[in-house]
């Protein structure tokens, strides 16, 4: 029980009212102690000066000494809580009621004597207690003889040994007694605060607890039902947080598993796919083996050629396999450099002159030629291009045109790869840069493996950016995606 939030913050609780209560305690003795002081001297102020008068100790200005030796006497058996001392005016202990070997000073000091002779005397005034080296005590002080010119002081301790010692036995029980009755309201009222205030809270903490329980045993995949608070505390935070949490990790499975299907799929389609042009390739190859005696040169020439066809297909898809991996590995991450996007354009449409011109389609550039740098991984980019207008070549015929346009905007450039081609059907355009469907795109010509628009999508994630499509059949495809300056 002791290992719960709830039994630790009771505890806690507990122990620092009953610390309070101790402090309150002594804190309360000490201002009692004072007070008690302050009364006793006040009271006994002139104890002295009575002395004095009522023992008839000086006589004729001359100490009686007869009589101070009567006097020590009387009052060690009738009032043994004070102690008299004769004192000279250098404040030496000259004569005392006490035993000699219980006296440890010899001299006290006389600035309290004389603060607590003059007119406006504060008190309680503390003096140097004869019997104790540390002490000091409440006392009663007058000059002997009382005239201007005195020759000693009659020095009277009001709290005298024999009075500690019975006052510190009942103080000592009088202490344990509150100290008792402290301590065990402070923990009684501790249980009490803790059961009413501590329990609401460690009542959703363990709620908590449970549905994450619950959410780990279902392996992540099951979303709890948390019951998030409206209010503002660090409680509330910590459950928006779990649950934040939760959602985030249920969407990250689901993903991940969607992502393993696909790929599985992915693999398997692509594995018909290999398996095609290699079963080509490898029964080309093996009718050259097979009949190299029986065949001419144009036969050899002829199939020699197929298989090298076959054998260009199977390396550009292998290729673009490779591409797609690294592309997906979690260190990948592009190398920024500024450039100058319209020659970069300018110089990729020329790269693709020769091709557009053997099938009668034109490249053009349009928009903006005056902007700042991009700022963007120069061979991932390249790629891009390299995908889009060589995918639109492919879906282009003569007289048609493939257009790059250049959108200046405040803080990026929007590029637009459109084309006059056959277009996409509606129902096809949400899934052209699903690799699977690629794959088993109808449209794509031999030497196309179908990925291309998937790593076209994957470069420009790589780059915070992403690529939209709109299409019309029999008018045209349009590719937008934006880089930043």
């Amino acid at each position: 029980m002791i290992h719960t939030l709830y039994a630790r913050l009771a505890l806690t609780l507990t122990l620092a009212l009953g610390l309070v209560g101790l402090i309150y305690g002594v804190f309360m003795f000490t201002t009692v102690q004072k007070n008690t002081q302050y009364a006793e001297q006040i009271l006994n102020r002139d104890l002295a000066k009575v002395l004095v008068n009522e023992r008839n100790l000086v006589h004729e200005n001359e100490l009686n000494k007869e009589e101070l030796q009567d006097m020590f006497m009387d009052y060690m058996s009738v009032n043994p809580s004070i102690e008299i001392y004769l004192l000279s005016l250098d404040g030496e202990i000259l004569s005392y009621s006490a035993d000699p070997w219980q006296v440890k000073r010899t001299h006290v000091s006389l600035e309290p004597i004389q603060s607590f002779l003059g007119e406006n005397a504060t008190f309680p005034v503390l003096g140097d207690d004869p019997r104790s080296l540390e002490k000091q005590k409440v006392f009663s002080v007058t000059a002997i003889p009382m005239t201007d010119h005195p020759s000693g002081y009659l020095y009277v301790i009001l709290r005298g040994e024999q009075y500690d010692q019975v006052e510190q036995l009942a103080r000592d029980k009088e202490l344990l007694y509150l100290g008792a009755w402290v301590v065990g309201i402070a923990l009684f009222i501790g249980l009490i605060v803790g059961l009413l205030v501590f329990y609401p809270i460690t009542r959703r903490l363990r709620l908590l607890s449970k549905q994450v329980d619950n959410f780990r045993q279902s392996e992540f995949k099951t979303l709890p039902d948390f019951q998030v608070s409206k209010d503002r505390d660090e409680l509330s935070q910590l459950e928006r947080n779990v649950s934040e949490m939760a959602k985030q990790t249920v969407q990250q499975f689901e993903h991940i598993s969607a992502q393993d299907n696909q790929r599985r799929d992915l693999f398997a389609s692509l594995s018909h796919d290999l398996r095609t042009p290699l079963a080509a390739l490898h029964g080309y190859l093996e009718t050259l083996e097979i009949k190299a005696n029986s065949l001419d040169e144009t036969q050899r020439a002829e199939y020699t050629q197929r298989a090298m066809k076959f054998s260009h297909r199977l390396k550009a898809l292998i290729d673009e396999l490779f591409e797609m991996a690294k592309l997906d590995t979690l260190d990948t991450a592009p190398h920024i450099e500024p450039f100058a996007l319209p020659e970069f354009v300018q110089d990729m449409l020329q790269q693709y002159e020769s091709s557009a011109q053997n099938i009668s389609v034109s490249l053009k550039m349009e928009g903006d030629t005056s902007m700042p740098l991009v700022n963007a991984d120069i061979a991932l980019i390249q790629r891009v291009f390299e995908n889009l207008i060589g995918n639109a070549l492919r879906h282009v015929q003569a007289v048609d045109t493939i257009t790059v346009q250049l959108n200046k905007q405040e803080d990026y450039v929007e590029v637009q790869v459109r084309d006059t081609g056959c277009g996409i059907a509606e129902e096809a355009l949400s899934k052209i840069f699903d690799p699977l469907y690629q794959v088993n795109n109808a449209h794509r010509g031999g030497e196309h493996s179908g990925l291309g628009l998937a790593i076209v999508k994957r470069i420009l994630q790589l780059h915070q950016s992403s690529i939209k499509v709109s299409s019309t059949q029999d008018v045209g495809t349009t590719f937008t995606f934006r880089l930043k300056f």
